[in-house]
C-alpha cells in the first residue's frame, strides 16, 4: 500500500505528466487562432510558393460567408461561416483527408450591423481533445457553445451584452481545462473564464468600457514557468492577467491610443502587438511582461511606420516580420529593433501572416495568396490567385496548408516534410 506522502507524489508526477502531454498535444494540432499559443509558426515542413488548382488534395464549398481562420485537432478541421440573411452561424467539421464534411450545428443568431470588412463568422473557433469552442454575437448579446469533435452538442451560454460598432471578431482561446474569452467594447467590458467542461464560470474580470478590441488573448510564460493571460484593449492598454481568478498582475495602460485589432504574440520572452484606424497602424509595442506581481514591465522598443491595424505580426529565429493592412512588409531584430527590410509587396491585407519552413504566406483581401523568404533579406517567391476574396489566417496542420476564403476551404500537401 503506498504511504499518504507517495501518493502525493504519484497524483503531483501525474499532474505534471498530463499537463505535458496537453502541450505537447496542443502543440501538435492548429488549435486556435494563428496556431498553438497564436504563434503562427509551423516548422519542419515545406510548401511550394506558386501552385494551380490541380495541385489541391481537395477544395470544398462553405455553408455561407466567413472571415474566421480554420482550426484543426487531429483529422479534423473546423470552420464557421456566417448566413448573410439571418445572422446565424454554421460550425463545419471537415475531414482533413478527404475534405468531406462530417457533420454542420448552426447557432441562432439575427441580422445586425457590421463594418462592410467584417462578417457574421469572423471569430475563430478553438479545440481541445475532446471538443471545439465558438464564439458568435447576436444583435445585443455574446454567445458561446461547446461541441465534442463527433458533432454532440455540450453546453451553450449568452456570456452577457455588448456594443460594437462594427460586428464582433475576437477569439476563444484554451488554457488548460478552461475556455478564456476576451470582450472589450463600448458597453460592460470583461474578460470570463468558463469550465471546459459544462461552461459555468471559472471567474469574470471586469474591464474599463470603450473602444471595441477584436484582440485574441495569448498566454505568456515566465522563466519559472507561471502563465500569463495576455489582454490588449485600447481603455485597458496591454495586461497580464493571473489565470486563477483574472486580476491584473501588470498593466501597460496607455500603450495603445486607438483600436485593437491585430492579437498580442509572444516570442523569445517578449509580446508584441498594435493599434491602428482607418486601416494603418498608429502604433507597435514590442514588450518584455512583468514576471510576477508587484514587477514593472518595460517596453523594449516601438515602431510608428508601416505597422499594422489588422493584421497580426509573426516571430521565429529572433526576426520579427511586421505586414501592415496596405501590404507593407518589414523585418526587424525581435531583441533590439534593428530593421533589415521593409518593402511594398502591393494588396490589401485583412488575414495575419503565418511563418511556415522557411517562407511568409499571407493572403490578400482579393485573395492572393503573397509568399515571402523568412529571412534577413527581402525575396518575393511567388503569388497565387485564391479565385475569391478572403479575410483569413492560412493553417497548417499534419503536412498540409489549408486557405479559407469566404465561402470555400482548399487543402495543400506538403511536397515535403522533414523528419
Amino acid at each position: 500500500m503506498l504511504s499518504l506522502i507517495n501518493c502525493a507524489m504519484l497524483v503531483a508526477a501525474m499532474g505534471v505528466a498530463s499537463a505535458k502531454d496537453g502541450a505537447m498535444a496542443e502543440q501538435e494540432n492548429w488549435s486556435r487562432f494563428r496556431g498553438p499559443n497564436g504563434c503562427g509558426v509551423a516548422e519542419g515542413v515545406h510548401f511550394p510558393a506558386t501552385w494551380s488548382d490541380k495541385d489541391y488534395a481537395w477544395k470544398v464549398k462553405l455553408p455561407g460567408k466567413g472571415h474566421s481562420s480554420p482550426v484543426a485537432w487531429g483529422a479534423r478541421i473546423f470552420v464557421t461561416s456566417g448566413n448573410e440573411e439571418t445572422g446565424e452561424i454554421t460550425l463545419s467539421a471537415i475531414n482533413a483527408n478527404t475534405g468531406e464534411t462530417e457533420w454542420t450545428k448552426t447557432f441562432k443568431s439575427a441580422p445586425h450591423h457590421l463594418h462592410n470588412s467584417n462578417s457574421y463568422a469572423s471569430s475563430s473557433p478553438a479545440a481541445d481533445a475532446k471538443r471545439v469552442y465558438i464564439t458568435w454575437a447576436t444583435p445585443d448579446k455574446l454567445a458561446i457553445a461547446a461541441i465534442q469533435h463527433d458533432g454532440t452538442d455540450t453546453w451553450q451560454r449568452e456570456l452577457g451584452p455588448l456594443k460594437y460598432a462594427h460586428g464582433c471578431g475576437g477569439s476563444p482561446i484554451v488554457l488548460d481545462d478552461m475556455v478564456v474569452v476576451a470582450n472589450d467594447n463600448s458597453g460592460e467590458s470583461y474578460v470570463t473564464a468558463l469550465d471546459a467542461a459544462n461552461g459555468e464560470p471559472r471567474w469574470r474580470q471586469s474591464r474599463k468600457a470603450g473602444t471595441e478590441s477584436y484582440a485574441t488573448p495569448v498566454i505568456w510564460r515566465a522563466e519559472n514557468g507561471s502563465a500569463q493571460i495576455i489582454v490588449n484593449s485600447t481603455a485597458e492598454g496591454m495586461a497580464g492577467l493571473s489565470p486563477a481568478d483574472g486580476r491584473p498582475l501588470w498593466q501597460l495602460a496607455k500603450v495603445f491610443p486607438v483600436r485593437c485589432v491585430c492579437s498580442p504574440v509572444v516570442a523569445d520572452g517578449f509580446v508584441f502587438a498594435g493599434s491602428g484606424e482607418g486601416g494603418n497602424g498608429k502604433t507597435f509595442a514590442v514588450v518584455k511582461p512583468a514576471a510576477q506581481e508587484g514587477d514593472k514591465p518595460t517596453v523594449a522598443f516601438e515602431l510608428k511606420k508601416g505597422i499594422p491595424q489588422v493584421p497580426t505580426a509573426v516571430a521565429h529565429d529572433g526576426l520579427l516580420f511586421v505586414w501592415s493592412d496596405r501590404g507593407v512588409v518589414s523585418c526587424y531584430d525581435l531583441a533590439g529593433g534593428e530593421q533589415h527590410w521593409s518593402e511594398r509587396v502591393g494588396g490589401n491585407f485583412f488575414g495575419s501572416p503565418v511563418i511556415v519552413g522557411d517562407k511568409l504566406y499571407s493572403i490578400a483581401a482579393d485573395g492572393t495568396v503573397v509568399v515571402l523568404a523568412a529571412g534577413r533579406e527581402y525575396k518575393l517567391l511567388g503569388r497565387t490567385p485564391l479565385g475569391e476574396a478572403s479575410s483569413a489566417t492560412p493553417m497548417v496542420q499534419n503536412g498540409k496548408l489549408y486557405l479559407r476564403t469566404e465561402t470555400s476551404l482548399a487543402c495543400l500537401v506538403s511536397d515535403r516534410v522533414k523528419p
